[in-house]
């Protein structure tokens, strides 16, 4: 019987063990190269929505974008020339 729950005691020690290490190796493996990865991600779509911007900027000569029911036109900013 002694024997039957040092077994038992050991299974679940080990269980654990390995339990823990996979949370460990998520969290500091796993974790950090799915942020990277998705920083990288963000990081690419801003640059093609800057792009797109400005395409349609140089294009149209402005950009029109909604936000729920209202809309936001971008024009390019021409500064005042001063009177000579």
């Amino acid at each position: 019987m002694v024997k039957d729950r040092r077994g038992v005691i050991i299974a679940i020690l080990i269980a654990v063990i390995v339990v823990l290490a996979l949370v460990m190796i998520f969290l500091f493996v796993v974790k950090p190269g799915f942020n990277k990865y998705v920083f990288n991600k963000q990081v690419q779509a801003q640059s093609y929505v800057f792009s797109d911007m400005l395409t349609q900027l140089q294009t149209n000569g402005f950009y029109k974008f909604s936000i729920g029911n209202q809309s936001i036109i971008l024009v390019p900013y021409i500064p005042p020339q001063a009177a000579a």
